[in-house]
């Protein structure tokens, strides 16, 4: 199973990982890590590129697999974009709930 975490600290939300594989279908047929990628993907290229954060941590590892996106400040349009990708995060979890599972981590400071 896929498993996604995302963080919200005292700003709003400040990182979403993805580990694992969805087991759909084989590795390089399957649609499910493919959209989670795509996903995870996009939200970094947003926050650096879109919003222009420089100290944006996007980490990856094909081996394991996983992918890991932390972020600082960006105000409200960070957020926009960071809140479009979790919400469709989820929507691809409620569409495969057997491969994909999303935990949402609330930290207070």
């Amino acid at each position: 199973m896929l498993s996604v975490t995302a963080k919200h600290g005292p700003s709003g939300l400040c990182s979403i990982s993805s580990e694992g594989h969805a087991g759909f279908a084989e590795e390089g047929h399957d649609i499910v890590c493919a959209a989670v990628s795509t996903l995870m993907q996009a939200l970094c290229v947003g926050l650096e590129d879109v919003v222009g954060l420089n100290d944006v941590i996007c980490l990856s590892d094909r081996a394991v697999p996983m992918m890991s996106i932390e972020w600082a400040g960006g105000g409200e349009s960070a957020q926009k974009i960071a809140l479009t990708v979790l919400l469709s995060l989820k929507g691809v979890a409620a569409s495969y709930p057997n491969f994909v599972s999303i935990a949402e981590v609330f930290e207070e400071e």
